[in-house]
Parts: structure tokens; sequence; C-alpha cells
């Protein structure tokens, strides 16, 4: 796999500053330049100024929208491994690591000397990754919120990639199904399934919806059983690459032995490249306002508060496809993937000592942080980073032949 080397921000920069230009074909040239560049780059351009003229904006918007659309159509997409040969397990799993973009931590983890027969040609990485766990006898520690950690297999365990369904780059797995007979209203017996669901780590998605009103589970029998509530589960992944989902559904007929197949769909709501606004002048800042593709930040007020200071922003999101079931994807969701600290005038970096919110609603979220700083704001500055973009995906699944206590 070729690595990309991306664009100096300098160069970026310069090219950002020609859209500006007095000669049209220097503003044509250096939008046909960024555009070549690619989604690389949606983390290199400037925050928007309310100073910039309305031509340039206008150029800035088209080759946000181009390269973002670019960016969507592939970070969505499996990773496809390409890998052929035997060799020992470390090594199989380290290049599949390399290919992906997935981290697979391997310390500490037995029986990786273990020779494996590599046979992948554009195979997703999850059923890349399976087979070769399979062949080391190694699984995944499952887990609500857990990254990816590797164990001894049972003996007498499946194999992960019979058990498994693949979904583009997510993977679905039952763990564990339930009865529960109520003797005195038999119509609120319930059969719960318990299924992992996870996802490539390189994703890092900020919201996970599943779909009710099309799930279903259908027996052997016939019998089709929908989940007990219609109203969509949502799930904000706070870390790790899997969680551990429970689905009540009504209690089949004694007739049914198995369930033939468990289908419905989910919604993805996976970040962007980041983007970056920078706020000099703390010293003399009231509501100054940047915007860096769909992120608007507004410096609202920059103080003392007894022996900390505290800077007070409005955040907004707007467009970038974050939208889920209809709805707009909540600030909440963007809240878990921010990264905001302060430069000194050696552009040293002082992380924030706490944060809190002040005011949230799906479009707006007010926000509080805290710094420790000994010579004051004088020569600092405020820098907010969050996801220029959420990129949203509906995905199909269906599980095959779990048996049923």
């Amino acid at each position: 796999m070729r690595t990309v080397v991306p664009p100096a921000e300098e160069a970026v920069s310069k090219l950002f500053r020609s859209l500006d230009s007095n000669r049209t074909s220097e503003r044509e040239d250096a939008e046909k330049e960024l555009l070549k560049l690619g989604p690389a780059i949606l983390d290199k351009l400037p925050p928007v100024r309310d100073s910039d003229s309305s031509e340039a904006l206008l150029r800035i918007e088209r080759i946000r929208e181009t390269l973002e659309a670019q960016e969507q159509a592939s970070i969505l997409l499996p990773t496809r491994i390409q890998l052929t040969g035997s060799m020992a397990g470390s090594d199989a799993l380290r290049k599949i690591s390399e290919l992906s973009g997935n981290t697979i931590p391997l310390e500490e983890t037995p029986g990786l000397d273990l020779t494996i027969d590599a046979r992948f040609s554009e195979t997703t990485f999850w059923e890349a990754f399976d087979e070769v766990l399979d062949q080391l006898n190694l699984t995944v520690m499952p887990g609500d919120g857990e990254s990816i950690r590797l164990i001894p297999q049972q003996e007498d365990a499946p194999l992960r990639i019979q058990m498994a369904a693949y979904s583009g780059a997510f993977r679905l797995e039952p763990i564990q199904v339930i009865q529960s007979s109520n003797l005195q209203s038999p119509d609120r017996s319930t059969l719960t399934l318990d299924f992992l669901f996870a996802w490539e780590p390189r994703l890092n998605p900020s919201l996970i919806t599943f779909r009710t009103e099309k799930i279903q589970l259908i027996c052997d029998n016939g019998e089709i059983l929908r989940p007990r509530t219609q109203e969509a589960i949502t799930f904000i992944p706070v870390g790790g690459s899997q969680l551990q989902i429970s689905l009540d559904f009504p209690m089949p007929s004694k007739q049914a032995k198995k369930i033939d197949r468990f289908v419905g769909a989910f919604q993805a709501a996976v970040p962007g490249r980041m983007a970056g606004v920078s706020f000099s002048d703390l010293a003399n800042k009231r509501s100054a306002k940047l915007s860096n593709g769909s992120l608007n930040v507004t410096l609202e007020q920059a103080r003392k508060n007894r022996d900390v200071y505290e800077l007070l922003v409005s955040v907004q999101h707007e467009g970038g496809g974050a939208s889920v079931s209809g709805k707009p994807v909540s600030s909440q969701a963007w809240s878990t993937l921010q990264d905001v600290f302060l430069l000194d005038s050696q552009d040293q970096r002082i992380e924030n000592v706490g944060w809190s919110t002040t005011r949230m609603t799906d479009k707006e979220m007010g926000m509080s942080f805290l710094f420790e700083l000994e010579k004051g704001l004088e020569g600092c500055k405020f820098v907010f980073r969050a996801p220029g973009s959420l990129h949203v995906q509906e995905v199909d699944f269906a599980l095959v032949d779990i048996p049923l206590p």
C-alpha cells in the first residue's frame, strides 16, 4: 500500500489565499490544485473568516463539498486485504494492521509464533482477521466498549468466521439467546438476543443507531418476531471498537427450533477529518466566530475565574451529512471527539484541566474550558479541533442459523 504524504500546511494555506486573488486565472488554478490534493487536505484548510470575499467563500465551500464527498465514498468502505503465503501469526496480524490502518495490540498474546497460511485476495479486514485468529486458536475478548484484545479461544467454541456476519466495515456475532417465561402473563414471555457489534477501529464512529422497525427474527417454522420496542436504539461509543447489544422479542412457539435469519439495518455516523479553529489575542477577546467545514465556533468570553482561566464557547455543527433517521446528529455525539487546548507564546501545548457543558441543543452546544496559567492569557492561542464533518451510512445485516435454547 502506497503511503500518501499529506501536503504541507503552508503550501495549502498559500493556495487557499490565492482563491482571493485579483486574477481570475490564479483563483481558478488554486481551486484546481486544491482539488487535486484530495481529502488529505481537509484538515489543512484554514478556517473561514468574515473578511473573506464572497467569491473565495463560494470556492471554499465548493472545494469542501467535493473533497468531503470523495472522503465519504472511501471512509465507510471495508478495508480490503491482499496477503498470501505462510508466515508467523504475529507477522500476519502486523501486516493486516498495516494494510488496514486498524490497530491490533499483540502484547502478551500467546501463540503468535504459530505458522498460518494466508490466502487473502481483496478480502475484507474482518474476514481476514477472523481467519487468522481461527488458525491461531485466538479470539477477541467480548465486552461493551472494549478495544481489540486477543485471548485464547475455548476448545469447544465454534470458529469466529462461522459465527459472524460481515456488513461492510462492520461485524456482528450472536453470543447468547435467553428465553424467559412469564407464568402469570404468557404473552409477556420474552426471547432476548445478545450480540456483539464491532467496527474497524480506524472508523471511531460517534453514533450507532439500530432501526428496530427493520429488525426481525425469522424462525425455522416460519414465525416472524419483531422487537418489543419500535423506538430506534442509539449508542454513542466512548471508546473501543465493539458494543454488546441486547434485543427483546416475543417468545416463539415451541415448534420453533432455531432462528433461520436475524435481519435488520443500522446507521453509523463516522467522523471525517479533524477541522480546527484558532483564536489569538485572548486577553481582549469577546464574541469572535470562526468556521471550518461544518464546525462553527464562537469564543464568547475569556476570563479569570478564581485560580483558573475560563474560556466560554458556543459550538455549532451544520451539514456534513450529520442526520440519522431524518434527525440531526446530537451535539453530544460531536463532544466526544473534540480536542481543545491552548498554545503559549512558544507554541507549547497546554491541556485544559476540565470542561463542562453550559447548554445543549441538537445544533448547538455551549461549553466551558478551564486552564491553569501562571502568566495569564497574554500571548496564548485557543485551539478547538473536532471533525469537520460526519458521514452517515445505513447498513443492512443478516445473521443465520442461531440455535434456540
